[in-house]
Parts: C-alpha cells; structure tokens; sequence
C-alpha cells in the first residue's frame, strides 16, 4: 500500500514537472531576466556575463561590436532585450537562432533612382521644368533645361512597386510608368503634345495662391512650377509635418495633398485639409479647408472653409465661409459667409452674408447682386458698416451704416444712416433713404420721397412761425423759427421738434406734434417752451392744406419779472394758464397755420 501510494502522487506530479520544463524552455531568450552591475569594462566582459546567466550564446561580427569598448551598467531583474537596448539603443536588432542571440546593425533605408531623359516626340528636343514624381510616395523632381531628371525613391514594403508620373500641365499628355524597386534604373521618355491644350486657369482652378503676391514671395521657383505641371494631380494624407512651404513630409508636392492633419512649425503649404490645420506662422491652401485651421500670423484659402478659421493678423478665403472665422486685424472672403466672423479692424465680405459681421473699424459687404440680401442677421462695427445689397435684420456702427439696397428690420449709429427704402426703423443724428416705411429717428431726416412741408404759422407766444417738416407722415421732424413782431410783446426763439400724422379721411388727418423752443427775450435767462399740441389737418388742393388745434405748453426757467415791452413765460392771450410759479409757468394755448407743398 505505500508503494501504491507513491506511485499515484508521482503519477500527479510528472505532469506539473513536465509543463515547467515545457514553459521554461520555449521561454524566449531576450525574454529571460538577468542582473548585471558593472562599472568601466569591456562590452564583451559584459555579454559573456549576460549569456551566462541566460545560459545561451551571442553571435555577432566584430565590425558590428567593438569587443574593447568600456561600458558601465547597472540593472536588476531586467529582461536581456532590455539590457542589449540600455548598451546598444537603436543602433542594433536581435534575432534568436536556437540557442543563439544574433546582434546584427540596425536596417537602414534603402534608396533607388530612376533617371533618364523627358523629350519632345515631335522635335526630339529635352523639355524643361517637366515634373516627374512618384504617386505614392510623393518623391519628386523637375526635369534640367535638356531635359534630364534624377529621381530618388526610398525602397517601401507598403509599396512594392513605384508609380511614376511625367507631367508638363496641359502642354503634354501625362505619361504614368510602374518600375520595381530596389535597383537604379534609366530610361527616356518622349511626350506628346495634348490634342487641345487649355489655358492654365482653365486646368488648374487652385493656382491663384502661386501667382499671387504671398505665393511669389513664400514658394520657391520649382515649388511654383510643381504645381502649375500637376493641376489635374491630388491625393490624399493623414498627416503632414513641415518647417516651410516644399520643406517637409510631403516635399516638393505639398501643394497636391488633402491632409487630415497638418503641422507647420513655421508655415504649411497644401491643397487642403479635412481635420486640423496649425501653422506657427502662417497656412496656405489650395482647396477646401475644414474643420480647424489655426495661424499666428495669417490663412489663406483658395477654396471654401468650414468650422474654425482663426489667425492673429489676417484670414483670406478666396470662395465661400461656413462656420466662425477669428482675425486680428483682418479679414477677407471673396464668397458668400454663414456663420460669424470677428475682425479687429475690417471685415470685407464680396458676396451675401448670413449671421452676425463683427469688427473694430468697418465692415464691407460687396454682393455682386445689388437687388438680392446682402446681409442677413446682425453687423456691428465701431465705426462704419457698408453694404451693397439689401439688409435684413440689425446694422449698427459707432459712426456710419450705408446700405446700398434696402434696410428690413432696424438701421442705427451716431451719425449717418443711408438707405434705399426702410422698412423699419433708422436711428441717428441724421437719417438718408428714398422711402421709409416705418420710422426714421434723428435730428435731420431726408427722406426723397416722404414728407416734406413749409409751414406757416401763428401761436399764443410768437404771432410768426416758419417752420420746416421733413421725414415721412409716420414721424417727421420740426424745424422752427418763431417770432413776436408785437412791439409790445417782442421775443423770438428756435426749436426743434417731432410730429405723426394718422388720415382720417382722403382730405382730412389728426396730427399730434412735440416742440421744444428756446425763448429770446430781453432778460439774461433763456427760458424754453415745451409745447404739445394737437389739431387736424384739412387738405384744400393737393400741395396746400390748413391746421387748427389746441396746444399744452411748460415753460422754464424765469428768475425775475421780465422787462416791459416783452413777452412774458405765461403770455396774455393764453386760453387758460394752469400753472405759475416762481420758475415753472404751464398753460393751455393754440395754433393755426398753413402748410405749403
């Protein structure tokens, strides 16, 4: 029964016993945990202790390693790849043989090139500034002024085979090869002519950036020509890093590629972007943008943008906006805007905007369309707003709001409003529009085809009245001059006033009118009138009418009797006096007058 009882833990154990020694040896070798703590020795002192601890073999050539070099080390429990990376860092790679570690030098990058001569198939002639590039990898290259190129192509798994591509613009059909990889090849290439060349602008919708003043002064000549050879060539990236414009990940064909992120440590150059765009300096694109682009200094879009668009001086879209745009000083798009866009100085807007237009100084909405909305929503600038077309919606400046076409909803500033028609209400010193329907609040109002009146008159105060009527019947402005040609009741003034006019019938209306009145007279003081009155209007011919009505005045201030031969706060023929004290004087009084015009 012992043995019998032995025999069955043994039975147990052999199975445990065996796997330990399985694992223990499939256990791969620069998996194994060793320590070494050595101080100034030689690299092969070191590896001899490390592959005696892991019971294994190092193989390498001595030109790899140099056996004498001092090295010092001090690690604990670490695993034996860990270890050759602490001595050896990047420049070696380990591969495991049996009982062998193998050192072998780091892979390097492997290069080919493809070299020849682009000709002409008519003349046989060598074409210059001819693009030859690899689609794949973006290598590229322009042709000499005989035509020869060198192109160099860095070997790719990812790409076994290398696409070329020569191409002259619209001058020339393209030529597209495939060549393996791997040794320098020649060739010679002859190109045809296109059966109907196009006009640059024509092929190449996105070469405004290069012919204008930032492309000639920030790309290099063959960054330039690149560009103007591939019109017809983009390609898509998701990542692109750069120090300038043709200096970066995708080279001399930046200009050719959709990125979805672009990095530019100064500044970036690319077809377009489909993520986020940072530029330390400045961004320039050649087609859409979107969702964020970001520059210290400035953007420039040839496309439209959509989302975040910000920079600290100046953006430039040369189509369409959607979304909200940033700039320090200023901004300029060239196509219609929806959304909002923040200008410390100027925003010029070329055509129709919808949203809300903010800056420091001036806004500017020039639509081509002068007859269509313009603005739509809310502008505000510190001191002028100018637009084209019509305005739907609030236009306010610190100084100026001019409007082209017509204002639906409310015009407001300090000093000048100028519209078309109103259809609202305009607020300012002085108010400019052909028709008003609705309400134009100011000192002077000029309306062309409103209301305007000359109107003489006679009061309880002053026997003469001359005054002027200008705005629309709505609400109209007064302008008067009163005087008391009684010698014994001299005394004259100037005011200014607010007037509506409701029709009752075809030949008679209600008016109601608010004046204020500066009163002359021979004492020091110069007390003011504030007069409300109202009365109708009786239409006798279609430019002459008369009015009659009750008045309600206040006067103040008077400090003492005035001198006699003057009229007094409270006058005589007053209908009946209300009120009077030593400063204030109130009384019921009337006007009758004719109004001509």
């Amino acid at each position: 029964m012992p043995f019998l009882r032995k025999y069955l833990i043994l039975c147990l154990l052999l199975p445990v016993v065996l796997f330990c020694h399985t694992k223990s040896y499939a256990q791969s070798l620069l998996d194994k945990k060793v320590s070494i703590n050595v101080t100034r020795k030689p690299v092969k002192e070191v590896l001899n202790s490390i592959s005696e601890q892991g019971d294994f073999y190092f193989s390498y050539i001595s030109t790899t390693i140099k056996n004498d070099s001092i090295i010092s080390v001090s690690v604990r429990n670490r695993s034996v790849r860990q270890v050759l990376e602490t001595i050896f860092g990047d420049k070696c790679q380990y591969k495991e043989i049996d009982n062998h570690i193998i050192i072998q030098p780091s892979a390097k990058e492997k290069w080919y090139a493809i070299s020849g001569y682009v000709t002409d198939r008519l003349t046989g002639m060598g074409i210059s500034d001819v693009s030859v590039f690899e689609r794949q990898t973006l290598a590229s290259t322009l042709t000499a002024a005989d035509g020869h190129f060198k192109l160099l192509i860095r070997e790719s798994e990812r790409y076994p085979m290398a696409k070329v591509t020569v191409s002259m613009g619209s001058f020339y059909e393209d030529t597209t090869m495939l060549f393996a990889q791997g040794y320098d090849q020649q060739l010679s290439i002859s190109l045809p002519h296109a059966d109907h060349p196009l006009q640059e602008v024509e092929i190449n919708t996105y070469s405004g950036v290069e012919r204008s003043w930032l492309g000639k002064h920030l790309f290099s000549t063959k960054l330039r020509k690149q560009s103007a050879n591939l019109g017809k060539f983009f390609c898509d990236k998701p990542i692109q890093l750069s120090l300038t414009p043709g200096l970066g990940s995708h080279g001399k064909l930046s200009g050719q590629v959709v990125n979805s992120f672009s990095f530019n440590a100064l500044g970036g150059y690319a077809a377009g972007v489909n993520g986020f765009e940072i530029g330390g300096l400045f961004n320039i694109d050649k087609k859409n943008v979107k969702y964020v682009q970001v520059a210290g200094l400035f953007n420039v879009v040839s496309g439209n943008t959509e989302g975040v668009q910000i920079a600290g001086i100046t953006n430039r879209v040369n189509d369409s906006m959607n979304g909200l745009q940033i700039s320090g000083i200023h901004s300029r798009i060239k196509g219609s805007v929806r959304g909002m866009t923040v200008a410390g100085i100027k925003s010029y807007v070329d055509g129709n905007y919808t949203g809300f237009q903010l800056s420091g100084i001036a806004n500017t909405i020039e639509n081509e369309h002068k007859d269509t909305i313009g603005m739509k929503g809310f502008q505000l600038a510190g001191i002028k707003n100018k637009t084209y077309g019509n305005v739907e919606g609030v236009q306010m400046a610190g100084l100026i709001n001019v409007t082209k076409g017509d204002v639906n909803g409310v015009q407001a500033c300090v000093l000048v409003n100028r519209a078309k028609k109103v259809k609202g209400v305009q607020i300012g010193f002085i108010n400019i529009a052909d028709t008003v329907d609705g309400y134009s609040i100011g000192f002077i109002n000029i309306i062309r085809k409103g209301y305007h009146t000359l109107c003489l008159s006679s009061n309880e105060v002053f026997n003469t009245n001359i005054s002027f009527l200008g705005g629309n019947k709505k609400l109209y402005g007064i302008y008067t001059f009163g005087i008391n040609l009684n010698r014994d009741k001299k005394a004259w003034g100037l005011g200014y006033g607010i007037g509506t006019q409701r029709r009752i019938s075809d030949r008679v209306s209600f008016l109601a009118e608010l004046t204020t009145v500066a009163m002359n007279t021979a004492d020091t003081t110069t007390p003011s009138i504030i007069k409300l009155r109202t009365g109708f209007i009786f239409g006798i011919t279609k430019k002459i009418s008369v009015h009659i009505g009750p008045s309600v005045s206040l006067g103040a201030p008077f400090t003492k009797p005035y001198t006699k031969g003057y009229q007094t706060l409270s006058p005589d023929n007053a209908m009946y006096e209300i009120y009077r004290g030593n400063n204030v004087a109130s009384w019921v009084g009337w006007q009758a007058g004719i109004n001509i015009f």
